[in-house]
């Protein structure tokens, strides 16, 4: 009697899981890892940002370069046709030809100096007045919307443009980027033309090499200065936040030594106390029993013995708190006898198990502490919910990872398949989940249920 009523565990009440201590440590070198793979972070950001605006800043500066190159096209085009062609197309529309001469004079001038190409003079009926290439003169083109446009709506604009369209499909520049511009000519008449201008690029070529020497080299050295500047207190904030974790965790490592520290108090507390105590009353049941006199009457005897089953009831119920609160030895050598413990809770409900324990390579005391703990709220569910007879606890690993597969005959998962809301199945997960490793819950294809959890074994 005295053998089944002594727990397995009932002798260790040694120290605290290996490798846990109340020691302040400052943050180590996954620490440092983590603030020097933000910084590199933050640098690649930074020239993603610098590729980014560079990029902005030269589309910007090319389409600012258009507009202002246009804008001041279109107004020395608007400049150049009231001051040198509205007095003039008077007389040119009447056959003047010193008016041709005076123009053609005026013209050549403005093409050294405003890299003039080519300049047209249109009517509304499609009819070119004036042009510096003479043969153009007099020749009817069907009347083109810009003309049409500028004449009708009084309204001048100026584009690129590569002389491509039907008027200018001799032109020798054809094929070359030019600035065109329509303006419209309103004599003292009444009648009102078009004037076209075309010229070269080099305003827009120019326009845009001044940005560029001074945007993008700004926008540029502005984002570097802010990148410089966020830089030291950005790795600050990720030191502080890297401490601040560390602090946690040693914080939780002290919370859970402490937590360790007093179950073994309370195991060594039941062990000396409660457990003699119903023990001793076990071993006086007993002798009391085997003294009875003769003639006793059966129901004495019949009830000291359903007192000592319920005193061993007890004392095995307080067995199995005892390896609950504080489980037998954790490592990599008392893993398997931590495990027969658990089976031979199922066993004691009449639940046939089999428990292997078959594990190749190291495992630290966190590692086999969380595969104890799985198992463990594997068995307690099989118990309260399965309805099992027959049970399976294997738990295997190599060098890369430790698999724990609990199974059971019984009535399947049924809601608890892929939910979160049983506690014995969430606390699985979380045991798993702060190691990086993952569970998963099947039902057997014969009925029952599969629990199984990969945990990663780090080196």
């Amino acid at each position: 009697m005295a053998d089944r009523e002594r727990p397995v565990n009932a002798d260790r009440v040694g120290p605290a899981t290996p490798g846990r201590d109340d020691t302040l440590t400052a943050p180590g070198p996954e620490g440092s890892r983590t603030v020097r793979h933000a910084v590199i972070a933050m640098i690649l950001i930074g020239l993603g940002a610098f590729t980014v605006v560079g990029a902005a800043t030269v589309f910007a500066a090319e389409s600012i370069a258009k507009r202002t190159a246009l804008h001041e096209a279109a107004r020395s085009a608007q400049l150049m046709g009231n001051v040198i062609f509205k007095p003039v197309m008077p007389r040119l529309i009447h056959g003047d030809r010193g008016a041709q001469a005076q123009l053609d004079a005026a013209v050549e001038a403005r093409e050294s100096e405003a890299g003039i190409v080519r300049v047209k003079v249109w009517n509304r009926q499609g009819q070119v007045l004036y042009s510096n290439e003479p043969q153009a003169i007099g020749m009817s083109f069907p009347l083109n919307d810009d003309v049409r446009r500028t004449i009708d709506k009084h309204a001048g604009w100026a584009d690129l443009t590569d002389l491509s369209d039907e008027e200018n499909i001799t032109e020798p520049h054809g094929g070359t980027r030019l600035v065109e511009v329509y303006v419209p000519l309103d004599l003292d008449s009444g009648e009102r033309l078009a004037l076209e201008v075309y010229s070269t690029d080099e305003r827009v070529a120019t326009a845009r090499e001044e940005l560029m020497r001074t945007l993008v080299p700004f926008s540029i050295l502005a984002l570097l200065l802010l990148l410089v500047a966020q830089l030291p207190v950005s790795v600050q904030l990720l030191r502080r936040v890297s401490q601040a974790d560390a602090e946690r965790s040693r914080l939780l490592r002290k919370a859970l030594t402490a937590s360790e520290r007093e179950r073994r108090a309370i195991a060594r507390d039941l062990h000396d106390g409660v457990v003699q105590d119903l023990a001793g009353a076990g071993y006086a049941l007993a002798a009391v029993r085997s003294d009875l006199p003769a003639g006793t009457p059966a129901a004495t005897g019949g009830m000291l013995d359903r007192i000592s089953e319920v005193l061993r009831g007890a004392v095995g119920s307080l067995r199995t708190l005892m390896v609950d609160i504080y489980p037998p030895d954790l490592t990599e050598d008392g893993l398997p006898q931590a495990v027969e413990l658990l089976a031979e809770r199922l066993r004691r409900e009449g639940i046939t198990v089999s428990p292997t324990v078959d594990v190749r390579g190291a495992l630290g005391p966190d590692l086999a502490a969380a595969a104890y703990r799985c198992a463990r709220e594997c068995v307690t569910n099989i118990l309260k919910h399965s309805d099992a007879g027959r049970a399976w606890i294997d738990v295997t690993g190599g060098q890369d990872h430790l698999l724990v597969v609990v199974t059971d005959d019984g009535k399947g998962p049924g809601s608890a398949l892929g939910s979160t809301g049983h506690l014995g199945l969430q606390l699985i997960r979380d045991t798993a989940g702060e190691l990086g490793g993952e569970v998963t819950i099947t039902e057997r294809a014969d009925g029952g249920t599969e629990v199984r959890t990969v945990l990663p074994v780090r080196t």
